[in-house]
């Protein structure tokens, strides 16, 4: 197995539909899910340099493409560095996967879905990627919706906008022939650039068609939910690059970047407005990932101030403060017994979880980009481009913001209440005391000093040569 097509996305893909075999033996299945993922992106990026390795004196040395039903995906040695990102991102998610009730398919699938997310990357050409995505979304189904219950209006939802999306990029895709052979024919640049962004926005939830984030993130485990918008969130934003990387007819685009600062600073402020009105943490959670789109978005329409070194700063920050979140909502879905997490259930919660309490008013400060945690440099840099801007976007990023902090006060007045008299809660462990500890030391120590979080994803996008100009 010489190929590096063959390592990194055929070998997990064949590992995780084993996994399903010994499913019932839940904890070697969270083990071999666990290692198997940090193999790979340790891997990757030893091989990142160059795909000759020499190791005691033999040289090994890996193609890089490979032919499936005519189509061709090809992994360069510049290119593994995001298989090494996409595969740590799924070691963070099964790590602790066993300290919660994630049912018995998510370390499989999650490696499934890991790999097909991989394959996205590479496919060409790229209309294959969009079939693809559509079948990430039908295998995250047994995920988003557990055998034995009802299919609710979240799975649903989500499921109709990812399939309306398939055939807007199909559809593009048709046109890329027309444009590239005639590159001048402005009514299909036009067309063919409407279409792409359309279809972006229904996959990412772009606002206004977001409805289903917060009604997936209220029916859905909060572990399950995080990893499964995270790796999408990624994933689609890489895709993006890609895209922008390879059609110059879409790169050079009068507007497109104004067209794309409108969008990220409608998803901040929406999600900002939003929040204020929320009494449900659950989807909570779906509104700070569509906040999380809005200024993935405003960086990518900053490249020309930045180049993408803004979008390589705010990935792993990004992640980590998802992984947090996911881990800070699951471990009090936990000790509270709630599939809800409504406020009413809150009332009290320093007194009664003063760990958890603690960890959650933390992850929601690092997930708004507050000062001192670790997103907070990124942030700080699209703050800076963004007051450069028009009124209204500064106005709209500026409200989405403000919206953040009041949710943020309106929750503190909640947890810092009296406890009610509701009979007996379950005990905090005091093991939760290191994990707190920890979080919060990587919040601190990634706000302070952000190389902590960009050298290790250095040269990451470097295979995106046209967007470097």
């Amino acid at each position: 197995m010489n190929n590096t097509v063959l390592i990194w996305i055929a070998l997990p893909l064949l590992l995780g539909l084993a996994l399903v075999t010994i499913q019932r033996f839940r904890r070697l299945s969270t083990i071999l899910a666990t290692i198997i993922p940090l193999l790979l992106a340790g891997s990757a990026l030893l091989f990142s340099g160059g795909l000759n390795l020499q190791i005691i004196g033999r040289v090994f040395t890996l193609s890089d493409s490979f032919q499936v039903f005519g189509r061709t995906i090809q992994i360069t040695a510049d290119q593994l560095r995001i298989l090494a990102l996409l595969y740590f991102l799924c070691f963070l998610w099964n790590l602790i996967s066993g300290m919660f009730d994630v049912g018995r398919w998510f370390n499989s699938l999650s490696l499934v879905i890991t790999a097909l997310w991989g394959a996205v990357q590479f496919i060409s050409p790229f209309l294959y990627s969009a079939v693809v995505i559509e079948l990430i979304a039908l295998i995250s189904t047994p995920l988003l919706s557990p055998r034995g219950t009802p299919a609710r209006n979240g799975v649903i939802r989500f499921l109709s906008m990812q399939t309306l999306a398939l055939p807007l990029i199909l559809l593009s895709g048709w046109m890329v022939s027309g444009i590239e052979t005639s590159p001048s024919a402005e009514s299909l640049v036009l067309r063919g650039s409407l279409l792409v962004i359309a279809g972006f926005s229904l996959w990412a939830g772009i606002f206004p068609v977001h409805s289903w984030l917060p009604m997936l993130t209220e029916e859905t485990h909060p572990w399950i939910i995080t990893f499964l918008q995270t790796i999408m969130q990624i994933g689609l934003a890489l895709f993006f690059l890609a895209f922008l990387n390879h059609f110059a007819w879409l790169r050079n685009l009068d507007g497109l970047t104004q067209v794309l600062k409108w969008i990220g600073s409608l998803c901040v402020v929406s999600a900002g407005v939003m929040l204020v009105f929320q009494r449900k943490l659950s989807r909570v959670l779906g509104y700070i990932y569509l906040a999380g789109t809005g200024y993935i978005v405003l960086a990518m329409a900053s490249t020309q101030q930045g180049p993408l070194e803004l979008i390589s700063l705010m990935l792993l920050p990004l992640t980590f403060s998802y992984w947090s979140l996911g881990f800070t909502f699951s471990a009090l879905r936990q000790a509270l017994d709630s599939e809800i997490l409504d406020y009413d259930e809150l009332v009290g919660l320093v007194w009664r979880y003063p760990r958890i309490s603690i960890l959650l008013v933390a992850s929601l400060l690092n997930s708004f980009g507050m000062p001192l945690f670790s997103l907070f440099p990124s942030r700080r840099i699209i703050l800076g481009i963004v007051a450069t801007e028009s009124l209204p976007i500064r106005l709209f990023i500026s409200v989405g913001i403000l919206g953040m902090v009041l949710m943020l006060l309106r929750l503190l007045s909640v947890i810092l209440q009296p406890p009610p008299d509701v009979g007996q809660d379950k005990v905090e462990s005091p093991l939760l005391v290191l994990p707190v500890a920890l979080i919060l030391l990587l919040m601190l120590v990634g706000g302070l000093f952000p190389q902590f979080f960009s050298a290790p994803l250095n040269g990451l996008l470097v295979s995106f040569q046209n967007l470097l100009k």
